[in-house]
Protein backbone atom coordinates (compact mmCIF):
# COMPACT_ATOMS: atom_id res chain seq x y z
CA UNK A 1 0.00 0.00 0.00
CA UNK A 2 1.18 3.53 -0.76
CA UNK A 3 1.32 6.64 1.45
CA UNK A 4 -1.29 9.39 1.39
CA UNK A 5 -0.38 12.16 -1.05
CA UNK A 6 -0.61 15.89 -0.46
CA UNK A 7 -2.29 16.95 -3.73
CA UNK A 8 -6.09 16.86 -3.98
CA UNK A 9 -6.21 17.47 -7.72
CA UNK A 10 -5.25 15.90 -11.05
CA UNK A 11 -3.56 18.04 -13.69
CA UNK A 12 -2.29 15.45 -16.20
CA UNK A 13 -4.28 13.30 -18.64
CA UNK A 14 -3.69 10.47 -21.11
CA UNK A 15 -6.32 10.88 -23.83
CA UNK A 16 -6.64 7.77 -25.97
CA UNK A 17 -7.92 7.86 -29.53
CA UNK A 18 -6.58 4.35 -30.09
CA UNK A 19 -8.63 1.17 -30.30
CA UNK A 20 -8.18 -2.55 -30.97
CA UNK A 21 -8.55 -3.95 -34.48
CA UNK A 22 -10.11 -7.21 -35.66
CA UNK A 23 -8.06 -9.38 -38.02
CA UNK A 24 -10.62 -8.90 -40.81
CA UNK A 25 -13.67 -6.80 -41.71
CA UNK A 26 -15.68 -10.01 -42.03
CA UNK A 27 -15.00 -10.94 -38.39
CA UNK A 28 -15.62 -7.40 -37.14
CA UNK A 29 -18.97 -7.18 -38.95
CA UNK A 30 -20.04 -10.61 -37.72
CA UNK A 31 -19.19 -9.70 -34.12
CA UNK A 32 -21.12 -6.42 -34.30
CA UNK A 33 -24.22 -8.04 -35.83
CA UNK A 34 -24.15 -10.97 -33.39
CA UNK A 35 -24.03 -8.68 -30.36
CA UNK A 36 -26.93 -6.56 -31.62
CA UNK A 37 -29.00 -9.65 -32.41
CA UNK A 38 -28.44 -11.00 -28.89
CA UNK A 39 -29.58 -7.69 -27.40
CA UNK A 40 -32.64 -7.53 -29.65
CA UNK A 41 -33.58 -11.13 -28.80
CA UNK A 42 -33.31 -10.46 -25.06
CA UNK A 43 -35.29 -7.19 -25.34
CA UNK A 44 -32.38 -5.23 -23.89
CA UNK A 45 -32.68 -1.59 -22.90
CA UNK A 46 -29.75 -0.65 -25.12
CA UNK A 47 -29.19 -2.07 -28.63
CA UNK A 48 -25.66 -1.57 -29.98
CA UNK A 49 -24.37 -2.12 -33.48
CA UNK A 50 -20.73 -1.66 -32.54
CA UNK A 51 -18.26 0.49 -34.50
CA UNK A 52 -15.29 -1.86 -34.85
CA UNK A 53 -11.94 -1.49 -36.61
CA UNK A 54 -10.24 -4.18 -38.66
CA UNK A 55 -6.79 -4.59 -40.15
CA UNK A 56 -8.03 -4.79 -43.75
CA UNK A 57 -10.33 -1.74 -43.73
CA UNK A 58 -9.84 0.51 -46.76
CA UNK A 59 -11.16 3.34 -44.56
CA UNK A 60 -10.24 3.00 -40.90
CA UNK A 61 -13.55 2.55 -39.01
CA UNK A 62 -12.15 4.43 -36.03
CA UNK A 63 -15.05 5.71 -33.94
CA UNK A 64 -13.15 8.78 -32.75
CA UNK A 65 -13.07 10.06 -36.34
CA UNK A 66 -16.84 9.93 -36.83
CA UNK A 67 -18.47 13.30 -37.50
CA UNK A 68 -21.13 14.75 -35.20
CA UNK A 69 -22.66 17.86 -36.75
CA UNK A 70 -19.75 17.83 -39.21
CA UNK A 71 -17.11 17.77 -36.41
CA UNK A 72 -14.98 14.74 -35.41
CA UNK A 73 -15.89 13.02 -32.13
CA UNK A 74 -12.25 13.38 -31.06
CA UNK A 75 -12.45 17.18 -31.29
CA UNK A 76 -15.36 17.27 -28.86
CA UNK A 77 -13.42 15.08 -26.42
CA UNK A 78 -10.25 17.15 -26.73
CA UNK A 79 -12.27 20.36 -26.40
CA UNK A 80 -13.74 19.08 -23.14
CA UNK A 81 -10.24 18.79 -21.71
CA UNK A 82 -9.14 22.16 -23.06
CA UNK A 83 -11.75 23.93 -20.90
CA UNK A 84 -10.83 21.91 -17.79
CA UNK A 85 -8.26 22.67 -15.08
CA UNK A 86 -5.84 20.12 -16.56
CA UNK A 87 -2.37 21.42 -17.34
CA UNK A 88 -0.88 18.64 -19.46
CA UNK A 89 -2.48 16.29 -22.02
CA UNK A 90 -0.89 13.43 -23.94
CA UNK A 91 -2.82 12.25 -27.01
CA UNK A 92 -2.46 8.68 -28.30
CA UNK A 93 -3.70 7.87 -31.80
CA UNK A 94 -3.19 7.12 -35.46
CA UNK A 95 -1.68 9.24 -38.22
CA UNK A 96 -5.16 10.55 -39.10
CA UNK A 97 -5.84 11.38 -35.45
CA UNK A 98 -2.59 13.34 -35.30
CA UNK A 99 -3.45 15.22 -38.49
CA UNK A 100 -6.87 16.23 -37.13
CA UNK A 101 -5.50 17.10 -33.68
CA UNK A 102 -2.87 19.42 -35.15
CA UNK A 103 -5.44 21.15 -37.33
CA UNK A 104 -7.90 21.46 -34.44
CA UNK A 105 -5.34 22.95 -32.04
CA UNK A 106 -4.12 25.38 -34.69
CA UNK A 107 -7.71 26.59 -35.09
CA UNK A 108 -8.80 26.80 -31.43
CA UNK A 109 -5.51 27.07 -29.54
CA UNK A 110 -4.23 25.00 -26.63
CA UNK A 111 -5.97 27.13 -23.96
CA UNK A 112 -2.69 27.24 -22.03
CA UNK A 113 -2.28 23.44 -21.88
CA UNK A 114 0.90 21.55 -22.65
CA UNK A 115 -0.16 19.05 -25.31
CA UNK A 116 1.91 16.31 -26.92
CA UNK A 117 1.13 13.45 -29.30
CA UNK A 118 2.27 9.83 -29.39
CA UNK A 119 1.54 7.63 -32.40
CA UNK A 120 -0.26 4.37 -31.56
CA UNK A 121 1.55 1.10 -32.26
CA UNK A 122 -0.58 -0.84 -34.83
CA UNK A 123 1.06 -4.07 -33.67
CA UNK A 124 0.26 -3.47 -30.01
CA UNK A 125 -3.04 -1.68 -29.42
CA UNK A 126 -3.57 -2.94 -25.88
CA UNK A 127 -4.57 -0.55 -23.11
CA UNK A 128 -1.41 -1.57 -21.26
CA UNK A 129 0.75 -0.28 -24.11
CA UNK A 130 -1.39 2.85 -24.49
CA UNK A 131 -0.86 3.67 -20.82
CA UNK A 132 2.86 3.06 -21.15
CA UNK A 133 3.08 5.32 -24.21
CA UNK A 134 1.24 8.08 -22.38
CA UNK A 135 3.26 7.65 -19.20
CA UNK A 136 6.50 7.98 -21.16
CA UNK A 137 5.56 11.54 -22.19
CA UNK A 138 4.46 12.78 -18.76
CA UNK A 139 6.65 14.04 -15.95
CA UNK A 140 4.74 12.18 -13.24
CA UNK A 141 5.66 12.69 -9.61
CA UNK A 142 5.89 9.82 -7.13
CA UNK A 143 2.38 8.53 -6.33
CA UNK A 144 0.73 11.18 -8.51
CA UNK A 145 -2.69 10.37 -9.97
CA UNK A 146 -3.30 11.03 -13.66
CA UNK A 147 -6.55 10.80 -15.60
CA UNK A 148 -6.86 8.12 -18.24
CA UNK A 149 -9.72 8.86 -20.63
CA UNK A 150 -10.85 7.18 -23.85
CA UNK A 151 -11.69 9.82 -26.46
CA UNK A 152 -15.25 8.74 -27.28
CA UNK A 153 -17.10 10.90 -24.71
CA UNK A 154 -18.03 13.96 -26.78
CA UNK A 155 -20.27 15.72 -24.27
CA UNK A 156 -18.47 14.88 -21.03
CA UNK A 157 -17.47 18.52 -20.56
CA UNK A 158 -17.92 18.84 -16.79
CA UNK A 159 -15.05 16.87 -15.24
CA UNK A 160 -13.93 19.17 -12.43
CA UNK A 161 -15.52 16.90 -9.83
CA UNK A 162 -13.18 14.19 -11.12
CA UNK A 163 -10.06 16.35 -11.22
CA UNK A 164 -10.63 18.03 -7.86
CA UNK A 165 -11.89 15.47 -5.40
CA UNK A 166 -10.79 14.87 -1.80
CA UNK A 167 -10.48 11.11 -2.41
CA UNK A 168 -7.56 11.77 -4.77
CA UNK A 169 -5.42 12.14 -1.64
CA UNK A 170 -6.31 8.70 -0.31
CA UNK A 171 -6.62 6.29 -3.23
CA UNK A 172 -4.52 5.02 -6.12
CA UNK A 173 -7.46 4.06 -8.33
CA UNK A 174 -10.94 5.60 -8.36
CA UNK A 175 -13.76 4.15 -10.43
CA UNK A 176 -16.53 6.67 -11.14
CA UNK A 177 -19.37 4.24 -11.73
CA UNK A 178 -22.41 5.03 -13.85
CA UNK A 179 -25.48 4.76 -11.62
CA UNK A 180 -28.76 4.57 -13.52
CA UNK A 181 -30.75 5.85 -10.52
CA UNK A 182 -28.57 8.94 -10.09
CA UNK A 183 -28.35 9.85 -13.78
CA UNK A 184 -32.01 9.20 -14.56
CA UNK A 185 -33.96 9.38 -11.29
CA UNK A 186 -37.34 9.38 -13.10
CA UNK A 187 -36.63 6.62 -15.62
CA UNK A 188 -39.37 4.34 -14.27
CA UNK A 189 -42.12 6.95 -14.23
CA UNK A 190 -40.96 8.65 -17.44
CA UNK A 191 -38.94 6.22 -19.60
CA UNK A 192 -38.17 8.87 -22.25
CA UNK A 193 -36.24 10.89 -19.64
CA UNK A 194 -33.56 8.18 -19.87
CA UNK A 195 -32.05 9.73 -22.98
CA UNK A 196 -28.96 7.51 -22.91
CA UNK A 197 -29.97 3.86 -23.26
CA UNK A 198 -27.57 1.36 -21.79
CA UNK A 199 -27.64 -2.13 -20.26
CA UNK A 200 -26.80 -2.19 -16.54
CA UNK A 201 -25.39 -5.59 -15.68
CA UNK A 202 -24.19 -4.86 -12.13
CA UNK A 203 -25.91 -4.14 -8.82
CA UNK A 204 -24.46 -2.23 -5.88
CA UNK A 205 -25.98 -1.95 -2.39
CA UNK A 206 -24.94 1.10 -0.41
CA UNK A 207 -25.41 0.73 3.32
CA UNK A 208 -24.66 4.36 4.13
CA UNK A 209 -27.58 5.58 2.02
CA UNK A 210 -29.70 2.42 2.08
CA UNK A 211 -29.96 2.40 -1.72
CA UNK A 212 -29.77 -0.07 -4.56
CA UNK A 213 -27.95 1.12 -7.68
CA UNK A 214 -28.06 -0.39 -11.15
CA UNK A 215 -24.47 0.14 -12.24
CA UNK A 216 -22.53 0.27 -15.49
CA UNK A 217 -18.75 0.14 -15.71
CA UNK A 218 -16.78 3.41 -15.76
CA UNK A 219 -15.35 5.12 -18.82
CA UNK A 220 -12.62 7.19 -17.13
CA UNK A 221 -9.94 6.26 -14.62
CA UNK A 222 -8.06 8.47 -12.14
CA UNK A 223 -5.05 6.24 -11.57
CA UNK A 224 -1.61 6.14 -9.93
CA UNK A 225 0.42 4.38 -12.63
CA UNK A 226 3.28 3.66 -10.24
CA UNK A 227 1.03 1.82 -7.78
CA UNK A 228 -1.51 0.00 -9.95
CA UNK A 229 -0.45 -2.83 -12.23
CA UNK A 230 -1.26 -1.54 -15.72
CA UNK A 231 -1.58 -5.13 -16.93
CA UNK A 232 -4.45 -5.71 -14.50
CA UNK A 233 -6.14 -2.49 -15.62
CA UNK A 234 -5.77 -3.67 -19.22
CA UNK A 235 -7.55 -6.93 -18.40
CA UNK A 236 -10.28 -5.23 -16.39
CA UNK A 237 -10.93 -2.56 -19.04
CA UNK A 238 -10.95 -4.89 -22.02
CA UNK A 239 -13.35 -7.34 -20.31
CA UNK A 240 -15.50 -4.83 -18.46
CA UNK A 241 -18.45 -5.11 -20.84
CA UNK A 242 -21.41 -7.44 -20.38
CA UNK A 243 -20.37 -8.75 -16.96
CA UNK A 244 -17.04 -10.25 -18.04
CA UNK A 245 -15.24 -7.99 -15.56
CA UNK A 246 -16.02 -10.37 -12.69
CA UNK A 247 -14.70 -13.45 -14.49
CA UNK A 248 -11.43 -11.62 -15.10
CA UNK A 249 -11.20 -10.65 -11.43
CA UNK A 250 -11.74 -14.24 -10.32
CA UNK A 251 -9.05 -15.51 -12.70
CA UNK A 252 -6.64 -12.90 -11.37
CA UNK A 253 -7.34 -13.91 -7.76
CA UNK A 254 -6.72 -17.57 -8.51
CA UNK A 255 -3.35 -16.67 -10.00
CA UNK A 256 -2.33 -14.94 -6.74
CA UNK A 257 -2.83 -17.49 -3.90
CA UNK A 258 -1.30 -15.16 -1.28
CA UNK A 259 -4.28 -12.82 -1.62
CA UNK A 260 -6.98 -15.48 -1.47
CA UNK A 261 -6.82 -15.73 2.33
CA UNK A 262 -7.37 -12.00 2.68
CA UNK A 263 -10.37 -12.22 0.37
CA UNK A 264 -12.06 -15.13 2.14
CA UNK A 265 -13.84 -13.11 4.89
CA UNK A 266 -14.97 -10.54 2.32
CA UNK A 267 -16.42 -13.19 0.03
CA UNK A 268 -17.96 -15.05 2.99
CA UNK A 269 -19.85 -11.90 4.01
CA UNK A 270 -20.97 -11.48 0.42
CA UNK A 271 -22.25 -15.07 0.21
CA UNK A 272 -24.19 -14.78 3.47
CA UNK A 273 -25.73 -11.34 3.08
CA UNK A 274 -25.97 -9.93 -0.46
CA UNK A 275 -28.93 -11.83 -1.90
CA UNK A 276 -31.05 -11.46 1.22
CA UNK A 277 -30.22 -7.75 1.44
CA UNK A 278 -31.02 -7.27 -2.25
CA UNK A 279 -34.48 -8.78 -1.77
CA UNK A 280 -35.32 -5.93 0.57
CA UNK A 281 -35.27 -3.71 -2.51
CA UNK A 282 -36.33 -6.14 -5.24
CA UNK A 283 -37.61 -9.64 -4.80
CA UNK A 284 -36.77 -10.48 -8.39
CA UNK A 285 -33.94 -8.95 -10.39
CA UNK A 286 -31.86 -10.14 -13.33
CA UNK A 287 -28.20 -9.13 -13.19
CA UNK A 288 -24.76 -10.60 -13.85
CA UNK A 289 -23.07 -9.54 -10.63
CA UNK A 290 -23.90 -7.63 -7.49
CA UNK A 291 -22.16 -6.72 -4.26
CA UNK A 292 -22.28 -4.36 -1.31
CA UNK A 293 -20.31 -1.33 -2.43
CA UNK A 294 -18.03 -1.14 0.63
CA UNK A 295 -17.39 -4.88 0.43
CA UNK A 296 -16.53 -4.58 -3.26
CA UNK A 297 -14.09 -1.74 -2.51
CA UNK A 298 -12.33 -3.88 0.09
CA UNK A 299 -12.16 -6.87 -2.27
CA UNK A 300 -10.62 -4.89 -5.15
CA UNK A 301 -8.17 -3.21 -2.77
CA UNK A 302 -6.95 -6.67 -1.80
CA UNK A 303 -6.91 -7.86 -5.42
CA UNK A 304 -4.86 -4.88 -6.59
CA UNK A 305 -2.91 -4.57 -3.34
CA UNK A 306 -3.55 -0.82 -3.33
CA UNK A 307 -5.98 1.81 -2.07
CA UNK A 308 -9.11 1.63 -4.22
CA UNK A 309 -12.59 3.13 -4.08
CA UNK A 310 -15.73 3.54 -6.15
CA UNK A 311 -17.86 6.64 -6.51
CA UNK A 312 -21.18 7.33 -8.20
CA UNK A 313 -22.08 10.38 -10.28
CA UNK A 314 -25.26 11.89 -11.71
CA UNK A 315 -23.97 13.01 -15.14
CA UNK A 316 -25.38 11.08 -18.16
CA UNK A 317 -22.50 12.38 -20.31
CA UNK A 318 -20.17 10.03 -18.40
CA UNK A 319 -21.99 6.96 -19.74
CA UNK A 320 -22.73 8.40 -23.18
CA UNK A 321 -19.76 7.14 -25.16
CA UNK A 322 -19.74 6.49 -28.91
CA UNK A 323 -19.29 2.73 -29.12
CA UNK A 324 -22.08 1.99 -31.58
CA UNK A 325 -23.99 3.48 -34.49
CA UNK A 326 -26.93 4.05 -32.14
CA UNK A 327 -24.69 6.15 -29.88
CA UNK A 328 -23.44 8.22 -32.82
CA UNK A 329 -27.00 8.83 -33.99
CA UNK A 330 -28.10 9.97 -30.52
CA UNK A 331 -25.59 12.82 -30.78
CA UNK A 332 -26.32 13.53 -34.44
CA UNK A 333 -30.03 13.78 -33.56
CA UNK A 334 -29.24 16.02 -30.58
CA UNK A 335 -27.14 18.49 -32.57
CA UNK A 336 -29.60 18.40 -35.47
CA UNK A 337 -32.42 19.33 -33.07
CA UNK A 338 -30.30 22.13 -31.58
CA UNK A 339 -29.78 23.56 -35.05
CA UNK A 340 -33.48 23.30 -35.95
CA UNK A 341 -34.48 24.95 -32.67
CA UNK A 342 -31.75 27.59 -32.37
CA UNK A 343 -30.13 27.99 -35.77
CA UNK A 344 -26.67 27.13 -37.10
CA UNK A 345 -25.01 27.96 -33.79
CA UNK A 346 -27.25 25.61 -31.84
CA UNK A 347 -24.23 23.58 -30.76
CA UNK A 348 -22.96 26.50 -28.67
CA UNK A 349 -26.09 26.21 -26.53
CA UNK A 350 -25.51 22.58 -25.59
CA UNK A 351 -21.70 22.40 -25.47
CA UNK A 352 -19.55 25.02 -23.67
CA UNK A 353 -16.81 24.68 -26.31
CA UNK A 354 -19.39 24.83 -29.09
CA UNK A 355 -18.33 28.15 -30.60
CA UNK A 356 -14.75 26.97 -30.97
CA UNK A 357 -15.89 23.63 -32.42
CA UNK A 358 -18.00 25.44 -35.01
CA UNK A 359 -15.09 27.75 -35.83
CA UNK A 360 -12.90 24.70 -36.45
CA UNK A 361 -15.59 23.12 -38.64
CA UNK A 362 -15.90 26.22 -40.81
CA UNK A 363 -12.17 26.97 -41.05
CA UNK A 364 -10.50 23.55 -41.20
CA UNK A 365 -12.96 20.81 -42.14
CA UNK A 366 -13.14 21.76 -45.85
CA UNK A 367 -9.43 20.95 -46.17
CA UNK A 368 -9.64 17.84 -43.98
CA UNK A 369 -12.43 16.50 -46.18
CA UNK A 370 -9.90 16.31 -49.02
CA UNK A 371 -7.26 14.59 -46.87
CA UNK A 372 -9.16 12.12 -44.65
CA UNK A 373 -10.81 9.31 -46.62
CA UNK A 374 -13.77 8.99 -44.25
CA UNK A 375 -14.62 12.65 -44.80
CA UNK A 376 -14.56 12.67 -48.61
CA UNK A 377 -18.29 11.95 -48.48
CA UNK A 378 -19.26 11.13 -44.91
CA UNK A 379 -23.02 10.66 -45.59
CA UNK A 380 -22.29 7.97 -48.18
CA UNK A 381 -19.71 6.38 -45.86
CA UNK A 382 -22.03 6.22 -42.85
CA UNK A 383 -24.99 5.00 -44.92
CA UNK A 384 -22.82 2.17 -46.24
CA UNK A 385 -21.74 1.29 -42.70
CA UNK A 386 -25.39 1.14 -41.59
CA UNK A 387 -26.25 -1.19 -44.44
CA UNK A 388 -23.28 -3.46 -43.73
CA UNK A 389 -24.57 -4.00 -40.18
CA UNK A 390 -28.11 -4.70 -41.45
CA UNK A 391 -29.66 -1.61 -39.88
CA UNK A 392 -33.32 -0.92 -40.70
CA UNK A 393 -32.69 2.62 -41.96
CA UNK A 394 -29.90 4.99 -42.95
CA UNK A 395 -29.25 8.45 -41.44
CA UNK A 396 -28.85 10.26 -44.77
CA UNK A 397 -31.63 8.79 -46.94
CA UNK A 398 -31.32 11.45 -49.66
CA UNK A 399 -27.53 11.23 -49.69
CA UNK A 400 -26.60 14.48 -47.91
CA UNK A 401 -29.22 15.64 -45.38
CA UNK A 402 -29.58 13.97 -41.99
CA UNK A 403 -33.09 12.73 -41.17
CA UNK A 404 -33.79 11.61 -37.57
CA UNK A 405 -34.61 7.94 -37.17
CA UNK A 406 -38.29 7.62 -36.34
CA UNK A 407 -39.26 5.83 -33.15
CA UNK A 408 -42.44 7.88 -32.73
CA UNK A 409 -45.43 8.59 -34.97
CA UNK A 410 -44.30 12.15 -35.68
CA UNK A 411 -42.74 12.27 -39.16
CA UNK A 412 -39.20 13.70 -39.31
CA UNK A 413 -39.60 15.25 -35.87
CA UNK A 414 -37.47 14.88 -32.73
CA UNK A 415 -38.21 12.06 -30.32
CA UNK A 416 -39.07 12.81 -26.71
CA UNK A 417 -35.71 11.26 -25.84
CA UNK A 418 -33.91 13.84 -27.98
CA UNK A 419 -35.90 16.66 -26.40
CA UNK A 420 -34.94 15.48 -22.92
CA UNK A 421 -31.28 15.28 -23.98
CA UNK A 422 -31.41 18.80 -25.42
CA UNK A 423 -32.98 20.20 -22.23
CA UNK A 424 -30.46 18.47 -19.97
CA UNK A 425 -27.37 19.47 -21.98
CA UNK A 426 -28.61 23.06 -22.38
CA UNK A 427 -28.95 23.42 -18.62
CA UNK A 428 -25.60 21.75 -17.98
CA UNK A 429 -23.86 23.82 -20.64
CA UNK A 430 -25.11 27.09 -19.14
CA UNK A 431 -23.98 26.03 -15.67
CA UNK A 432 -20.47 25.22 -16.92
CA UNK A 433 -20.26 28.53 -18.78
CA UNK A 434 -21.18 30.40 -15.59
CA UNK A 435 -18.45 28.53 -13.68
CA UNK A 436 -15.88 29.37 -16.36
CA UNK A 437 -16.89 33.02 -16.34
CA UNK A 438 -16.56 33.26 -12.56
Amino acid sequence: MNPIRSSASIDKCILSFSHDRYTSRKKATAAAIAKAEREIASNSNGISHLILRSVDDKIDHLKFLFLINGIPVMCYALGNLLISSLKEIVIIGSEEVEQIAISFLEAVGTQGKKISFVREDPNNLSLFNTLQLGKSRLDIKLNELVLFQPGDLPFMFDIEKILNNSDIQNYNLILWLNSRQMMFPDYRGNPESEFVRRNYHYRALCKETNELHEVKEPNIYPINLSAVDADIIDHLHSTRKDGNLIKTGIRKVLSMPSRILKLLPIMAYHAMHFRSDLKQFRKKDKYLFGMHRDNFDRAVSVLLNTEFTTKFHSDPAFVSDVDALEDWEDFEALTHYANVKLGEKGLANIHPFGEELLHFRNERMPVLKTKIAMYNNFPIYINSFYRSLKMNSVPFPNGNQYVPNQTTHKKNGPTEKTKHAFSWYSTKCNAVKVKRAS
